[in-house]
């Protein structure tokens, strides 16, 4: 079975979407989505692509990819965001064609925070 997608493209994507990650880590990434094709292919070829794409630029934002937040022009100073907020709209396509949860166990969702509150008061 052809791969779903190639460095190429996933690269172009994630370049796209402002991220750039080494290639010794995206061909890792690839490799653990690739995994799920043959389940991913139950929703067609080209949704199988997209969910590919999508996943494998999901994960690259949440492992260190950075994504240029800004950039000055003449002095060519680059600052840097290490964080998946830019692709938050790819995990909820993902969880809206995945109905099976052929992704389920990609760890695509990121962190959850949760919230911790110190209320004062007085109890008599």
């Amino acid at each position: 079975m052809a791969q779903l997608i190639d460095k190429s493209e996933i690269k172009s994507f994630i370049d796209e979407l402002g991220f750039s990650i080494p290639d010794s880590m995206l061909e890792l990434l690839i490799q653990q989505v690739s995994k799920h094709e043959t389940c991913l292919l139950q929703y067609g070829e080209v949704t199988a692509k997209l969910l590919a794409l999508y996943s494998v630029a999901r994960l690259a934002s949440m492992s260190g990819a950075r994504k240029i937040a800004s950039q000055g022009s003449q002095s060519g100073s680059r600052s840097f965001n290490y964080d998946s907020s830019g692709t938050d709209h790819l995990l909820t396509q993902i969880r809206v064609w995945d109905k099976n949860n052929c992704l389920s166990d990609l760890p695509l969702s990121g962190k959850k925070a949760g919230f911790f509150a110190v209320v004062g008061g007085h109890y008599e």
